[in-house]
């Protein structure tokens, strides 16, 4: 009998620090990414916004969406933010199973920041992508010469065999091991931000989920219950991401961001530094 109990309150016991997508009323998502303007023109920050409202049935519907810029004028003095609202007819009724995979993701930690999670997961890099990333980090004369008064057959051999070994993600668990972060760690960024807010609205009780993006793949989650700041639970887990793009499109910033895709670039750069 007490193996039986013990059993049944580990199947359950997430459900007692997580949450239940039936008693929640309202989920709000927000992501937004930003850098200080330093008195430059141009756009400065990006927003989306996607409100999902429970339905008769207590499954859930995408009610309400909305995107953001804000720039800053000609004179790098005036601001400017533009909101836009866009049409939900387009979303599907999201069942509420699968609102319930979801928040469970996000209060249950797994150790899946592993090649054997995320490779199936994982876009095959094309020649330009990978070319694209060696000249943003100025490396591009690893892989082709370009400005270099030297490269000889061989170092053309080196660069053709390096461009075949990031497409099959050579070494992709010691890069993903180098990446991994850390539960104990906290990374304080200045002068900008790229961070997603999940709130689950219960009533008059709301909770608040964060994660950084300048973090890998927005790793690890953190838990305010009540919006109480003083107080936080963490989980890292990647189910959390996955299971999200289930019911979110894939082509927004949103969908974007939440990819495993996401650390191809990071992977590069990271081969091009040892190469």
């Amino acid at each position: 009998m007490t193996k039986f109990i013990l059993l049944l309150f580990l199947l359950t016991g997430h459900f007692v620090f997580g949450q239940r997508a039936d008693s929640i009323n309202k989920i709000i998502i927000k992501y937004g990414k930003s850098h200080n303007s330093w008195g430059y023109p141009g756009i400065y920050a990006r927003g989306e916004v996607f409100e999902l409202s429970k339905t008769i049935n207590d499954n859930f519907k995408i009610t309400r969406h909305f995107t953001s810029t804000a720039s800053t004028g000609n004179d790098g003095k005036t601001y400017k933010k533009d909101t836009t609202e866009l049409s939900t007819r387009k979303f599907k009724v999201i069942n509420k199973e699968k609102i319930q995979v979801w928040l469970t993701q996000l209060n249950t930690n797994r150790e899946n920041f592993t090649a054997t999670f995320i490779r199936p997961k994982l876009t095959k890099p094309t020649k330009n992508e990978i070319l694209d990333v060696a000249k943003k980090y100025d490396k591009i004369w690893m892989l082709t010469g370009e400005g270099e008064d030297y490269f000889d057959k061989e170092d053309r051999a080196d660069a053709r065999k390096a461009i075949r070994q990031m497409k099959s993600f050579f070494e992709l668990d010691s890069f993903l091991m180098y990446k991994r972060p850390t539960i104990e760690d906290d990374m304080v960024v200045f002068d900008s931000h790229n961070s997603l807010n999940i709130l689950t609205i219960q009533n008059s009780d709301t909770t608040e989920y964060r994660c950084q993006f300048f973090e890998p793949l927005g790793q690890p989650i953190k838990r305010y219950d009540k919006r109480n700041y003083m107080t936080r639970s963490k989980v890292f887990n990647l189910e959390a991401n996955t299971s999200a793009l289930i019911f979110l499109p894939r082509n927004s910033m949103l969908g974007k961001v939440l990819s495993l895709d996401n650390i191809k670039e990071q992977y590069i750069k990271w081969y091009l530094d040892r190469f």
